[in-house]
């Protein structure tokens, strides 16, 4: 049996995009077969605030509205959509920020460096999609952190490497082919990316034109991606998520690293995303360090093990000796003419409320006509391996805390 609307024809998408990869001819097991299906989505740098503030229609429609979505800490891209994934703390699951180094390897992850982003070695955790996979079901991904790079020595089955320029549609309309696929070889778990707010609201900021177009666009994005699923006629699932929030900040204050502190030591590595980190052998440079920065009020500065509790962020060996993360409104850059937007993320959560992300769902198994307060995403992943019917082994998100907002 089918299961999708038989009259429902397959979808248009460019030849270029057909070509996506596919890890092997695994197919559904009997009973996965059977099982729902959830489509994740992400919206990058999409604002808890965006869609009440832009008047997003289909996204105010959803079923269930939570008021936004704690990111961990950090509050930046790729820690958090493996958090969303794995319900694991970055301290935990090994993406301790967009850059960062790791002490036994003697390498730096940095996320334009595919050669690094695809090795599996960087990360820790089972992802969604691998623990689909070893309950013998089938996945997809148009995009997203981990799924290109072999984790627990598997891909999705099927899944595209980051591509920014595959359209809106021809991602819309692969989701819904794969859905429409037969049976055996239909995902039950699929992931669709996009960067549309986070891109514009690093250039233009939050409270732009170029934002109110770009929640306008995505918002008619999302109406149409939840018109093609309900024509398939399968009971979807869909959960709509953001990584982080953005907050603006005046070129006035960056934060010149190289200004404040002494030459580096031979050995001495320095990253510069947020939150910044010195990784170093030498006790003496490490309390110089420390004491300049922490008699800066533009900024916190944290020995290895000290951060605070509610960062989660303590024993990974990838954390550097000092951490540095500036207060809310301040930048870390050695650049002299600001030539970007003046709008960022990766501040504390609890510190800085617009990096409050989103989170909407929508479908069969939901409450109808929901709003729920803020919750930290580490316990979305729970609620989707419920939905599939998938057990897990012990992670930091909580089945509890969105138990109730299912029927």
């Amino acid at each position: 049996m089918c299961g999708c609307d038989e009259g429902v024809q397959e979808y248009p998408v460019s030849e270029a995009t057909k070509k996506q990869e596919i890890a092997s001819a695994f197919v559904n097991s009997s009973q996965s077969a059977r099982a729902p299906y959830v489509v994740l989505v992400s919206i990058d740098g999409f604002r808890h605030d965006y869609a009440q503030r832009y008047g997003a229609s289909h996204l105010l429609s959803f079923d269930v509205r939570a008021e936004g979505l704690i990111p961990s800490f950090p509050s930046k891209t790729f820690p958090n959509h493996y958090s969303i994934v794995t319900g694991l703390y970055p301290g935990n699951h090994g993406l301790v920020s967009n850059t960062f180094y790791d002490r036994s390897l003697g390498r730096i992850y940095e996320i334009g460096n595919r050669k690094e982003v695809e090795d599996p070695i960087w990360y820790k955790g089972k992802p969604i999609w691998a623990l689909a996979r070893a309950h013998g079901m089938v996945t997809a991904s148009m995009m997203w952190v981990g799924t290109e790079t072999p984790i627990n020595g598997h891909y999705p089955t099927y899944y595209y490497k980051y591509n920014a320029g595959i359209s809106h549609e021809d991602r819309v309309n692969t989701v819904v082919n794969w859905l429409l696929l037969p049976e055996e070889k239909r995902p039950h778990f699929i992931t669709l990316y996009f960067s549309d707010t986070d891109d514009v609201g690093h250039e233009f900021g939050p409270d732009s034109e170029e934002i109110e177009k770009a929640v306008l666009k995505m918002n008619d994005v999302i109406g149409d991606l939840r018109t093609k699923l309900q024509d398939t006629g399968l009971p979807v699932q869909l959960v709509l998520v953001s990584d982080h929030g953005m907050k603006s900040f005046d070129v006035d204050r960056l934060i010149r690293l190289s200004e404040l502190l002494p030459e580096l030591p031979q050995g001495t590595v320095m990253t510069k995303s947020i939150p910044a980190m010195i990784y170093s052998s030498q006790k003496d440079f490490l309390d110089s360090c420390f004491d300049i920065l922490s008699n800066d009020d533009r900024l916190d500065v944290y020995r290895k093990g000290n951060c605070p509790d509610h960062f989660h962020y303590r024993d990974d060996s990838r954390i550097g000796d000092l951490v540095i993360v500036p207060k809310p409104g301040f930048q870390i850059s050695e650049q002299r003419d600001w030539v970007s937007g003046n709008s960022t993320h990766g501040y504390d959560p609890s510190a800085t409320p617009d990096m409050n992300g989103i989170f909407y769902a929508d479908g069969s198994f939901f409450r109808a006509n929901h709003e729920i307060e803020a919750f930290e995403n580490i316990h979305i992943y729970p609620l989707m391996a419920h939905i599939l019917g998938l057990k897990f082994d012990t992670i930091d998100g909580d089945p509890e805390v969105l138990q109730w907002i299912l029927k």
